[in-house]
């Protein structure tokens, strides 16, 4: 089956032959391009190639730094944590080393059984600290990896699109960990 394969401007650079079992390549559709003459140009909208007397003129507005926004939005879904049985969980750096030690002491039996944990009320929007056990601790930091994982792993898909040259700036606030 034949591709045809566009850059990162949407102008066609060529075909492929690609085996109709394999995945999709990057930049590329099964629709033919049209003919063209001259300085003519085929450009990819989206949906569907348009003819162009030529190639545009170079934007001279540099390209977006995605991995510097794309990092910037990981660490900010990073810390800003996530809902626990009607408890926020802080996630900032400094909240993710106390979650880890205190974690690890509930899992290993140092942590005294109903221990206060400091958390936001969701109901009142209120700081409250709030008598835990173990087992819930574990819970808080097992849901805690969890979450700060995802976020780690939403930057990694988008760092490969931004790779391939198929990112846009509204992918980069989509599909985070809530």
């Amino acid at each position: 089956m034949i591709f045809y394969q566009w850059d990162m401007n949407g102008l066609y650079v060529g075909q492929l032959d690609v085996d109709e079992a394999g995945d999709l390549p990057a930049r590329s559709t099964p629709t033919k391009p049209p003919k063209l003459t001259g300085t003519q140009v085929a450009h990819w909208t989206g949906s569907a190639w348009e003819k162009l007397a030529g190639p545009p003129e170079p934007s001279l507005e540099p390209a977006p730094d995605w991995v510097a926004l794309i990092a910037d939005r990981r660490y900010r879904a990073e810390i800003a944590g996530f809902a626990w049985n009607g408890f926020g969980i802080d996630t900032e750096r400094d909240s993710q080393a106390k979650i880890s030690s205190s974690w690890s002491a509930a899992r290993d039996g140092f942590r005294a059984d109903g221990s206060v944990w400091k958390c936001v009320d969701l109901a009142t929007q209120q700081i409250v600290s709030r008598p835990t056990s173990n087992a819930e601790i574990i819970d808080i930091g097992q849901q805690a990896y969890r979450y700060v994982q995802a976020c780690y792993d939403r930057e990694g898909v988008l760092l490969e699109a931004a790779a391939a040259g198929d990112i846009t700036a509204d992918m980069i606030e989509e599909g985070w960990p809530a």
